[in-house]
């Protein structure tokens, strides 16, 4: 929770830093030399002249200690070779050495437990630090190391007692009052916590009082009463007084403004201090991330800028960058920004699938399709990609293409159910319903609960002609996702078609309108119920509206014509009619709705030039839609 300073920062650091390691010996260490026991062979006997030198000392023979130190040093400098160059387990393996050497070295465990701690090995690290304060129990530092070890364990008792000592051993201390601080706040004992940074405070010595306010406002934020929240405040801005550059106090003090809904306050304390100290890439990413959530995109991409001069993943920043550009719909400089990521990591999927959509967007076809057909099987967005390549195909007409891209995506990838649709899209395409309705059967088998894969099954089995086999599809799309708009349209609309079921119909139809009131075949499904039900003059309101949403299908303009008609709106009738012809490509229809004008011209023919409301209705033949 709380940064350490100086001497306490070696101690934060060796409680943290943790590693794997091996001890493996490597095939040219075993070479060196092989072992042999004396007692079974002599071979390991070196000339007298070879061992250490030895002196005589009240009659025992002891080794030079002259001698000693030098291999102690010698070692020592061996495991802090092996330490800075990221080798923990032969480091320990040095300082070991030197215990051989120097058995008194309080420094030397103090180094082995940190080193054993890069190890991940937590006991052996405090058995070293416990070793340390039994041979110099004056020994400031190696209190702060056990109680800092201690602390990371949990062992909050005995962290107390270590950093107690220090304190005793040295009143003055300002490193033992912050961690006892610290452990408290741990514990949740804030009073007691603030009593002992307010020492700090109080304490001449201590060169950075802002730190111990800032410890303060830290610990009053997790106390959620007013006043707390209130003192929390008056001691951030404390240390932000004494110094205003402080970015730990700014990040802090403008997330307790968050969590009290005052962003707008959160949002200036953070653009001051960016703009009366040098731009700070934490502050920076902050601030992006609110503006991102509001929406304001421009300054979100400002405050990215800093953060890609300044950052350890600039691709992740670049990748931000151009999700806002392509959220602004600045397609030129998103396809800039993505090329560029995209040159420095050829590998990443996910840039190439963005790069992709952007060409798609704009109209570059084939570069999108290049770049959706490099998608790799195993990516996360081959599905999609799969399916966007062969659309763009199918938009091309070249549907063997697609086919053939949407056939290779199923066998590499069957778990992906848009890939199903696609290619029973492109089989519908060439009038294959059968294989299409084969192949959406087969997705069904794997995702039997997938609505939107149901849904398509159902509108094939529809254009192959088998009516009750579209409800009781559209009915399992109803049970699966009961809000399933397309669903509750089409299974009213095939309702009407069959002219069966016409309530439950309208309160379907009446229900797909709730959720999606500017849908024009909604409104004409509701408007062709209301037609089948005889209520025409409620029927014209919605299917003028359906009209108006999709002016251009023949359908909705024929019905219009059927109702109209229906009213003795005859001049009207005729004119939908006609705009239904200039829309229909389909023969049989085509044939229909020249015939419903005939029909209207023959009985203008054989009666006299009325007004349209007086004029009788006219008998014509209902035509159900497609």
């Amino acid at each position: 929770m709380f940064p350490y300073t100086r001497k306490a920062l070696t101690v934060a650091m060796l409680m943290t830093l943790t590693a794997c390691a091996s001890l493996n010996t490597t095939k040219n260490d075993a070479e060196k030399a092989t072992y042999y026991e004396s007692s079974f062979d002599d071979k390991n006997r070196a000339p007298a002249s070879f061992g250490p030198p030895a002196t005589v000392r009240d009659g025992n023979t002891v080794i030079d200690p002259l001698h000693m130190q030098t291999q102690a040093d010698y070692y020592f400098a061996m495991g802090e070779a092996h330490s800075l160059d990221g080798n923990p387990g032969k480091a320990v393996e040095s300082f070991k050495m030197v215990l051989v050497y120097d058995q008194s070295s309080t420094t030397v465990n103090m180094r082995l437990a940190a080193e054993y701690l890069k190890l991940g090995l937590l006991n052996e690290a405090v058995e070293q630090a416990e070793a340390a304060v039994a041979k110099d129990g004056k020994n400031v530092d190696a209190h702060l190391l056990l109680g800092g070890l201690y602390s990371s364990m949990k062992l909050y008792p005995k962290a107390m007692s270590q950093y107690y000592i220090v304190a005793k051993l040295d009143p003055q201390n300002t490193e033992a009052p912050l961690y006892i601080g610290a452990l408290y706040s741990e514990q949740k004992q804030y009073d007691k916590a603030v009593k002992y940074f307010q020492s700090l405070i109080s304490n001449p010595t201590y060169a950075t009082p802002y730190l111990a306010h800032y410890y303060i406002g830290r610990v009053r934020m997790e106390q959620p009463e007013a006043k707390y929240q209130t003192a929390a405040e008056e001691s951030l801005k404390k240390a932000l007084k004494i110094k205003p550059d402080f970015t730990d106090a700014v990040l802090s003090l403008g997330s307790l403004y968050t969590r009290q809904k005052q962003e707008p306050k959160a949002i200036s304390l953070y653009r001051n201090y960016q703009k009366e100290n040098a731009p700070h890439p934490r502050i920076s990413e902050v601030l992006a991330q609110i503006y991102i959530e509001d929406g304001d995109y421009a300054r979100a991409y400002e405050q990215l800028e800093i953060l890609e001069a300044d950052s350890d993943e600039p691709l992740n920043i670049k990748m931000k960058m151009a999700l806002i550009l392509i959220e602004q719909k600045q397609y030129g400089e998103a396809t800039a920004k993505l090329e560029d990521i995209l040159r420095e990591a050829p590998e990443s999927d996910k840039v190439r699938f963005y790069l992709a959509a952007v060409y798609e967007e704009t109209r570059q076809n084939e570069k999108a399709i290049r770049e959706f057909k490099k998608i790799p099987p195993t990516s996360t967005y081959y599905g999609e990609a799969v399916v966007h390549a062969a659309y763009l195909l199918k938009g091309q007409g070249r549907v063997d293409e697609g086919l053939a891209i949407a056939e290779a995506g199923l066998k590499n990838r069957d778990d992906q159910p848009q890939v199903y649709a696609m290619y029973a899209s492109l089989l519908d395409e060439k009038n294959d319903l059968k294989k299409a309705s084969e192949i959406l059967k087969k997705g069904l088998e794997k995702f039997p609960k997938n609505a939107q894969l149901r849904f398509y099954y159902g509108t094939i089995t529809d254009r192959i002609g088998d009516k009750q086999a579209v409800v009781d599809q559209m009915k399992k799309v109803l049970e699966i996702d009961p809000d399933h708009v397309q669903g509750m349209n089409y299974l009213a609309f095939t309702w009407a078609e069959m002219n069966i079921n016409l309530p439950d119909a309208e309160k379907l139809a009446r229900k797909a309108l709730s959720l999606e009131p500017q849908d024009g075949y909604i409104l004409d499904t509701l408007g062709w119920i209301l037609y089948k039900q005889s209520k025409y003059t409620e029927a014209i309101k919605f299917l003028e509206a359906a009209h108006k949403q999709q002016s251009s299908v023949s359908i909705i303009a024929e019905h219009l014509g059927d109702v109209y008609l229906k009213k003795s709106m005859v001049d009207k009738a005729k004119k939908m009619y006609h705009k239904a012809v200039e829309l229909e490509t389909d023969a049989t229809k085509l044939k229909e709705l020249k015939n419903k004008i005939t029909s209207i011209e023959k009985q203008e023919l054989n009666s006299p030039r009325m007004p349209a409301s007086e004029k009788p209705i006219a008998e014509h033949t209902e035509v159900k839609a497609p």
